[in-house]
């Protein structure tokens, strides 16, 4: 049995991790040759680790003790952090407070933060030997963290750090807190931050007014733009020729290339602003003809490099074919048409471009191919950065013609170093963008397609763009000033496939194979982050029911009556609560029933409800359920909503919510009743439909515009 050091603090030499490398005490995996740092290094670079992250940057795993002003405190500082991704060393395990599960390298990274603040606050206090620590101190620094307008969360974080240094305190050798000191003894953590954890996702999601049309341009960029931009850039990639010498150019060949561009009546290509700007501090002068001339490209077409002594030798030949040609951009000249988002005719995919405005759309094109996979595809910033060129795996085929899309990736949030592997179903527009990026940025197979990125900042270049000329030539939305996150996004799919089948995505990207995708996730990877982002759809989903139940239960107590087949049933389900309400009124009549009362009384109410287009069906019985009585599955636990005919289900309600839908139906229905080309029989369905459509408004508009209690 193990027990801990019982030596004196003051001998560095006596600790137990001194002359040994730190990853291979941590049990931390290295990348081929390398060794990582020493313990005893006073700057710790573990950016060596393998499977490191792509969004952590390089700075995040260097962690320099020299930033903690006492000596010996950086001394404790390493043997704390060492013994934090160690648990199971001898020494560590025997502590009795030690932590049992070894903490992430970036969590270790964050407690440094906060111990090097905390070490040189008692610095600056003169406190200059840990035995000198009291409880006053502790309180005095979490105050004075709070004045610096920190979150509670922050400081529950500074609080950990503190305690730490208490709970390893026989482990360090240079300097430890009093004897049988324990801060904040007898409180727990959140007590002494004052952060409390609600369990409410307190993410917002995106406004509806910015996401739809940035998710409009992103999905019309990546379906039409795209594909000819990364052909565009494709060709350029392989058609690049090493250059000669300056010397070996003949004057010839320039001349022969110039009556080519003259026969062709071609306008020599355009220079970028910012070489035309070195020209001038080179000694060009402005009203020079040449001034505005892309070498680069005439070097590309030729295979020649144009120096300034080259030009000048052909200055002549030069001069007279921009009098001729004039100068224009040269890239994508005969772009193929596109329809415009607007669907207000046809337009080049884009203006002809120099290679910097290439370079500006390529990024502007990746930036939408970003937008879209992370706004339908529900994955976090970590699982985005992860995708590879080969995380599109090849689609699978379910039946004739109807196709399953997946991508492969790493999760990394709650997983240890390095992540895992996961993969992700989604639908063909996920899969397609991921694709298009991969070949825009020429990434090859095991590099990362979107790196290290910041989404907001990308967001708002890709908003810049579409709200510039250029979007507005391509018959884009403008989109409104605001803040978008990738979290953001995952929380607005969750609460749309929650919320179905009402929101942007059942219109714009057929939330049904949406849903289906990421529930084939779900049931392939039960403990996948797919598995995780349905959870929380879940989640909303039940919230959403209740609240739509207590909905229609306040409509009914204000007068508007449910109707439909199932009217009847959902009445006497809301007079038997609202009896209950009644009664229990009396009983406490100073208390007023909230919605939370009211959605306990309807609890069950709400587990059966499932939302349809047109109506909501209750589906408390099966064997009730037209839907499955016609597709002869009566034992099925969920309605066949495609088979849904809410007029004639007695398990069907209509709410005034639903009557702009039937009210379109029945002015639908009558245009075409009015086309004299329409055939007897189909007339006769048609007039049958719109009678329906006809009956169903009316009897909303009655149940809504006066009293119908019992």
């Amino acid at each position: 049995m193990t027990t801990p050091v019982t030596h004196l603090p003051g001998d560095p030499a006596q600790s137990p991790f001194a002359g040994h490398r730190v990853c291979e005490i941590a049990g931390l995996a290295l990348a081929s040759g390398a060794t990582g740092p020493r313990f005893e290094d006073t700057i710790w670079d573990l950016n060596d680790l393998a499977g490191k992250p792509v969004q952590l940057s390089g700075t995040v795993l260097i962690w320099d003790f020299t930033s903690i002003t006492h000596p010996r405190w950086q001394w404790v500082a390493r043997e704390l952090l060492l013994a934090l991704l160690a648990p199971g060393h001898d020494q560590v395990a025997a502590l009795p407070l030690a932590h049992r599960r070894a903490l992430h390298p970036i969590t270790c990274g964050n407690r440094l933060d906060f111990l090097t603040r905390w070490f040189n606050w008692l610095s600056e206090q003169g406190v200059t030997d840990l035995g000198d620590v009291t409880q006053l101190h502790c309180d005095r620094f979490l105050q004075h963290e709070r004045e610096r307008g920190l979150a509670d969360s922050t400081i529950l974080a500074a609080a950990v750090v503190i305690k730490d240094v208490a709970r390893y305190g026989d482990l360090f050798t240079t300097d430890r807190y009093p004897d049988a000191f324990v801060p904040w003894n007898g409180k727990s953590l959140a007590e002494v931050s004052g952060y409390q954890r609600s369990g409410e996702n307190v993410t917002q999601p995106v406004p509806p007014e910015i996401l739809h049309p940035a998710l409009q341009a992103a999905l019309h960029v990546v379906d039409t733009v795209a594909p000819h931009l990364a052909v565009l850039i494709e060709q350029r990639r392989s058609g690049k020729q090493q250059p000669q010498t300056a010397a070996s150019t003949r004057p010839d060949e320039v001349a022969t290339y110039l009556a080519r561009r003259i026969a062709a009546a071609e306008a020599l290509p355009q220079a970028d602003g910012h070489r035309v700007a070195a020209r001038l501090k080179n000694g060009w002068r402005n009203t020079d003809p040449l001034l505005r001339l892309a070498f680069g490209d005439m070097a590309h077409d030729l295979g020649v490099e144009f120096s300034r002594s080259v030009v000048e030798r052909h200055r002549n030949l030069l001069e007279d074919a921009v009098a001729q040609l004039g100068i224009a951009p040269a890239i994508a000249r005969d772009a193929a048409l596109i329809e415009r988002a607007d669907g207000q005719g046809r337009v080049p995919w884009t203006l002809p471009l120099t290679p910097m405005r290439l370079h500006y759309l390529r990024n502007h094109v990746f930036n939408a191919c970003l937008m879209v996979t992370a706004a339908i595809s529900g994955m976090r910033s970590g699982e985005l950065m992860e995708i590879t060129a080969s995380s599109p795996l090849p689609p699978r085929e379910l039946a004739a013609d109807l196709f399953r899309f997946a991508l492969g990736s790493t999760r990394i949030k709650g997983e240890q170093f390095g992540g895992v592997d996961d993969e992700w179903v989604v639908i063909e527009a996920a899969h397609r963008a991921v694709k298009l990026a991969a070949r825009l940025a020429g990434t090859k197979p095991g590099e990362s397609v979107f790196g290290r990125f910041t989404f907001t900042s990308r967001f708002n270049t890709f908003r810049n763009w579409v709200n510039s000329s250029e979007g507005i030539r391509l018959g884009f939305a403008a989109i409104p000033d605001g803040r978008i996150t990738a979290p953001m996004l995952r929380r607005t799919l969750s609460l749309e496939l929650a919320h179905r089948p009402n929101g942007l995505f059942a219109a714009k990207l057929h939330l049904k194979h949406i849903s289906v995708a990421t529930t084939e996730g779900y049931a392939a990877r039960p403990g996948g982050s797919q598995a995780r982002f349905r959870a929380e759809t879940v989640i909303e989903e039940r919230k959403h029911r209740e609240n739509l139940t207590v909905a229609a239960f306040r409509d009914y107590q204000a007068g508007a009556m449910p109707t439909g087949p199932g009217a009847r049933s959902l009445i006497s389900t809301f007079d038997h609560v609202d009896a209950q309400l009644r009664k229990d009124q009396a009983a406490q009549p100073t208390v007023v029933a909230s919605d939370r009362h009211v959605e306990m009384l309807l609890k069950k109410l709400a587990n059966a409800l499932h939302i349809q287009a047109a109506n909501y069906c209750w589906f408390a019985d099966p064997r009730k359920a037209l839907c499955l009585r016609l597709a002869g599955t009566p034992d099925a636990t969920q309605p066949l909503a495609g088979l849904c005919d809410a007029a004639r289900c007695p398990q069907a309600t209509f709410h005034q919510h639903h009557r702009d839908v039937w009210a379109s139906n029945a002015r639908t229905t009558k245009t075409f009743l009015g086309n004299p080309r329409i055939p007897a029989g189909e007339k006769l369905r048609l007039t049958a439909e719109h009678e329906r459509a006809r009956q169903v408004v009316d009897a909303i508009d009655a149940n809504s515009t006066r009293d119908n209690r019992p």
